[in-house]
């Protein structure tokens, strides 16, 4: 029995997005300048893991291991595990990376239950910076960051008042609509993730379902949101809800800080 050309077509689309492009992860690389970067930070290299929802086989890739060994700081914006993968494995990961380079947490919104931080078996420790400031590369630059927006509990006037007046700042935060703050703007780069891009893109038009209250089209790359100021929201790792992508594949972001 022959399948009419349009079901067909549909059965592949719905076997792509299944079970091709989730496990197709893309190498994303972004440059940004940082007004007030050292000269001797040009080139800092972040590896920006967002949305993992369990999915950490790709780290162990060959780009990513080179991609990891010429980085010097991890940064992770939220939601690690998912109901159908095993969290003692994500959390084994999690901390082997923890191990080979600086790595910073934020929280996301699949990371909190009942009110409370739930990523139990890892134990971020000085890792998880919610509401806190780290300073990096001997003071001369500054990393905050802040739990969830909705689940967590932001504390604006704690991180703004941690932060050094005279140092470049970079801000992590899972959700990116948190450059709708107006204090946002002492940051010159915010990395979020919660987006996943839409996880379903339509080719022309874009993603139907975005996540987001940023005006326009905007779900997920780099995007200058203010004068000198970025924000780079990545697509993610993993899925929630839903367990398929498409035109819309999953991806590790690094970001490359230029001194102006």
């Amino acid at each position: 029995m022959w399948w009419p050309w349009w079901l067909a077509l549909l059965a592949g689309g719905a076997g792509y997005a299944g079970l091709v492009e989730p496990f197709w992860p893309r190498p994303v690389t972004y440059e940004v300048a940082i007004p007030g970067l050292a000269a001797e930070l040009d080139g800092y290299t972040i590896l920006h893991l967002s949305d993992l929802h369990g999915r950490v086989d790709f780290f162990a890739r060959p780009w990513f291991q080179d991609w990891l060994r010429q980085s010097q700081l991890i940064c992770v914006t939220g939601d690690l595990y998912a109901p159908t993968l095993p969290r003692r494995r994500v959390a084994r990961i999690l901390q082997r990376l923890a191990q080979t380079r600086p790595l910073y947490y934020c929280s996301g919104n699949h990371d909190w239950r009942r009110g409370k931080l739930a990523v139990q078996p890892w134990d971020p420790g000085g890792a998880w910076i919610d509401n806190r400031v780290a300073l990096l590369a001997e003071g001369r630059l500054a990393l905050a960051g802040l739990p969830d927006l909705r689940r967590g509990q932001p504390d604006w006037e704690r991180v703004l008042s941690a932060l050094p007046s005279a140092v470049p700042a970079l801000l992590l935060s899972h959700r990116p609509d948190v450059v709708l703050d107006p204090r946002a703007r002492r940051f010159a780069l915010v990395l979020s993730g919660h987006t996943h891009g839409g996880q379903v893109v339509v080719p022309g038009w874009g993603a139907p379902i975005r996540h987001t209250r940023i005006p326009g089209r905007y779900v997920a790359g780099r995007w200058e949101w203010a004068s000198g100021r970025y924000l780079i929201t990545s697509r993610g790792l993993g899925e929630s809800e839903l367990p398929f992508r498409f035109f819309c594949r999953p991806e590790v972001v690094r970001v490359v800080l230029r001194a102006r």
